[in-house]
Parts: C-alpha cells; structure tokens; sequence
C-alpha cells in the first residue's frame, strides 16, 4: 500500500456518494477530505475553470505551431520554435508527438474536456487506506486502492465480507 494518496474522482455525484457513506459508516475520513462542504455548483464552477484554462492553454500551444498549411509545416515551426525561444534542439519524433497533442487538445470540444476533469477529494495516510480496504463498498473507492494502494484484488471475497453499507453503495 501507498503511504500517502490522494482521491480523484470524476463527477460530483463520486464526491457526494463518499461523503454520505463516510457519514453514516466512519465518520473519521471526514478529516481527510478537503472541503466537505462543496456542493454541485462549485463542483460546476472548478469543472468550467478547468475547461475555459485548459482551452486557453491549448490555444496558446497552438500558436508556436505558427501558420502552416500540413502536419510537416507544423512539425518544423515547432522545431524552429525551441530552437528561438529555448536554445533547443527539439529531436523530430518528439516534434511529431508534440504536433499531434497540440492539434487534437486545440480542436477538442469544451465537452470531452468536461469529460476529463478530475478532482482530488481527500488525502489519507496509510492507516486510513488499510482500513477502507476492510470496510469500503464504493467501487471507484475499490479501484483506488487497487490502482494506488498496491490491494490485491485477489482477495476481495474477504473483504467483502467486513463492507459496510453495502445495501446503499
């Protein structure tokens, strides 16, 4: 397990559906989370700052690409653009990778970038995450402590066992 990890979860309902399970079923996670007062509209308001940033900063990619009229011409501009602002000798593969990203995130819609926001929620020490590994239903919560936590899925016949609210979650 993971000394020290943060949560992210996806949407608004991941965040709220922790929160009332903490509630109910132990409490002492509460002090790990960050603001157990947010509600959907500032969930909203972070979402839609992440989207306007992360379209500004797409745009702002963009522009080192400069006017080009192909992918080549794109690849070159970025090339001569380290190489004028950073002393850079940018190598060719990375240049093409780099073309590729900028284009996609420039031509992405304000949805799919909706889509990809995530939000950290609570940082839990080592202790906490043993003991949501005995007691926690919530599967993006279960999939945490797969991912991040080093918990062996093997074994979730046991654990399973020891949930708490599993009728509700």
């Amino acid at each position: 397990m993971a000394g020290i990890d943060k949560l992210y979860v996806k949407d608004f309902y991941e965040y709220d559906c922790l929160r009332k399970w903490a509630i109910a079923y132990y409490p002492e996670l509460l002090f790990y989370f960050y603001n157990i007062g947010d509600t959907y509209s500032d969930w909203e308001e972070r979402r839609s700052e992440f989207v306007k940033a992360s379209m500004k900063r797409a745009s702002i990619d963009h522009n080192k690409l400069g006017d080009y009229k192909n992918r080549g011409e794109a690849i070159a501009n970025l090339i001569e653009h380290y190489r004028i602002t950073a002393g850079y000798n940018c190598p060719g593969e990375q240049a093409k990778d780099e073309v590729d990203y900028i284009i996609e995130a420039y031509h992405r819609p304000a949805m799919v970038w909706e889509q990809k926001y995530t939000s950290p929620i609570m940082n839990t020490p080592l202790s906490v995450d043993k003991k949501l590994k005995w007691i926690c239903p919530i599967p993006f919560v279960r999939k945490y402590l797969y991912e991040q936590c080093g918990v062996n899925p093997k074994y979730e016949w046991l654990y399973r066992l020891f949930w708490r609210g599993k009728k509700h979650f």
